[in-house]
């Protein structure tokens, strides 16, 4: 028989580590903390060969430069233009087209040469230059979370959907390294042929996100949360911070009709959201000088 106290020091160590949080969250939150696995496994392996592969293809250090300036416009722009659209469109739709531009990407690369289709592969498509988020999944992914999990719980499932997407990355790095140093010390493969292999994994990683896409439940759209999840975890403070923060009241709703940018907020909302993105600018500022 379990000792009682053992089975307490347990439970409360699950929910100090936010794993009650997780073990409860929906399946559809679940499969988006793996889909951001396989996403910065994806991105994490490509980036460390990025500029390897354009060096190997005889180009200028100028227009690797270049290359890794315009993928990021490129994909900073449609991410905006993506996001905006998402809950008129479909989030589930946006995250299939994201797939599909990853798979894309990573044919383009691993089949193609010439400079100038794979900077047109890069920017239409998703390529992360610096092993970081890239695309519109990020934001799409963590409207979802907040719309499935309860307030109470939200930071420990967004703690463990954070945790998740850097333990992708580090194993992404090495899943690169190791499998460019096998084909070319074992295999005798030269470099270009091993960073081929790579873009062709990177493809493949994009065929399972899609496919973990393709099984998200329809409750992951704007306003299917409302009649599909128990009532019995959106306390006072949850509803609270719906009405005066995200100001999602009739008013809020009538407005955000007539927005050319899809959403309406208070002022309140306004000022946290210059504050979390003046936080995010110098975060990638400092990034940005850190060589990959």
């Amino acid at each position: 028989m379990q000792n009682p106290s053992r089975a307490n020091i347990w439970v409360r160590v699950r929910d100090e580590l936010g794993l009650s949080a997780l073990f409860r969250a929906s399946r559809d939150v679940k499969i988006l903390c793996l889909q951001r696995f396989v996403r910065l496994f994806a991105y994490s392996g490509t980036t460390l060969i990025l500029a390897l592969r354009l060096a190997e293809l005889g180009i200028s250090d100028t227009k690797i430069g270049l290359f890794m300036t315009l993928t990021l416009i490129g994909d900073i722009v449609i991410s905006v233009l993506l996001a905006f659209v998402a809950d008129r469109i479909g989030r589930r739709n946006i995250l299939v087209l994201g797939a599909a531009a990853i798979i894309a990407s990573g044919l383009i690369f691993g089949l193609i040469d010439n400079f100038w289709v794979l900077l047109l592969g890069a920017t239409i498509g998703v390529i992360s230059p610096t092993g970081n988020e890239i695309g519109p999944f990020r934001a799409i992914e963590e409207s979802i979370v907040a719309q499935l999990t309860p307030l109470s719980e939200r930071s420990d499932v967004y703690s463990w959907y954070s945790l998740i997407g850097i333990l992708g990355a580090a194993m992404g790095s090495i899943a690169c390294g190791l499998t460019t140093q096998f084909l070319e010390s074992k295999k005798k493969w030269n470099k270009a042929q091993a960073y081929r292999v790579v873009f062709f994994g990177y493809a493949i990683l994009g065929l399972i996100k899609l496919g973990l896409t393709v099984i998200l439940s329809a409750s992951c759209e704007m306003g299917e949360n409302e009649t599909t999840r128990p009532h019995s975890g959106r306390d006072a403070l949850e509803r609270q911070e719906e009405t005066s923060l995200l100001g999602r009241n009739a008013d809020d709703q009538k407005s955000k009709k007539g927005s050319w940018l899809g959403f309406s907020a208070n002022k309140q909302s306004l000022v946290v959201l210059a504050e979390v993105c003046f936080l995010l600018v110098l975060e990638a500022i400092s990034m940005g000088l850190i060589v990959t």
